[in-house]
């Protein structure tokens, strides 16, 4: 029985979940592109953790989760943050989940790990379906400026269309592989460029400058666009 506060449930939740049902080939199992593209995510923000979520019908699965402080596969659906992550379009931010949390979800495990900060921005299907989030956490509380919550939607996005990219490929297979690994060693130029402007611009402090925060936005914009291309080949 889905025992989700009803106020969390969108409205469009049964398409949503056949959406959702579209990217069931994407379980539990390393995908190296996704990983890498989640932990530049964190590298770039400077946060403890960051991971993909994808919320299912009572759990949300945790898919190329960077240094997660426990070994989790799946929590419930009312302790995501993810869950009302999905019923919004825009970046989702709770700068201290201690004193302010979306309304109806549980925060007490997230608390006990010592995560204070969230931000999440959702992972969207063409046909707009929310089916998760590309989700950050950190221990202590902190801002998060405009230009960072738009270069996580940039992130977001590329990570959706590398979503769409893996289940247009299929199943693993040799052939699937071997593309996949063809498509990843295509955009290992613009990642390292990425990780490159991380080493030399991004303070430890984790706050991106307007000015970085753009410069990182044209690299990611650069991976989007290798990826869509492809997808547009298939």
């Amino acid at each position: 029985m889905n025992t989700l506060p009803p106020f969390l449930l969108p409205a469009d939740d049964p398409a949503r979940l056949r959406a959702l049902d579209r990217y069931q080939l994407l379980d539990a199992r390393r995908e190296a592109i996704l990983d890498e593209v989640v932990a530049t995510t964190a590298r770039l923000f400077r946060v403890r953790n960051a991971m993909l979520s994808l919320v299912e019908e009572t759990t949300v699965l945790l898919k190329s989760p960077y240094q997660l402080p426990v070994d989790l596969e799946r929590i419930p659906r009312q302790q995501s943050m993810c869950s009302a992550t999905i019923l919004q379009n825009d970046t989702a931010v709770f700068e201290d989940l201690e004193h302010h949390s979306a309304p109806g979800v549980d925060v007490s495990l997230i608390l006990q790990l010592g995560l204070h900060f969230y931000a999440g921005h959702n992972l969207r299907t063409a046909d707009g379906h929310n089916i998760g989030t590309l989700c950050l956490f950190d221990g202590p509380p902190r801002q998060f400026s405009s230009a960072e919550r738009h270069l996580l939607a940039q992130l977001a996005g590329l990570a959706m269309h590398l979503l769409e990219l893996r289940r247009t490929l299929g199943p693993h297979s040799g052939l699937t592989a071997l593309l996949w690994e063809t498509i990843y060693q295509g955009m290992g130029e613009q990642l390292a460029r990425l990780t490159a402007l991380i080493d030399q611009a991004v303070p430890a402090s984790g706050i991106l400058s307007a000015a970085v925060a753009q410069e990182a936005g044209s690299i990611v914009a650069g991976l989007d666009q290798l990826v869509a291309a492809t997808l547009r080949r298939k």
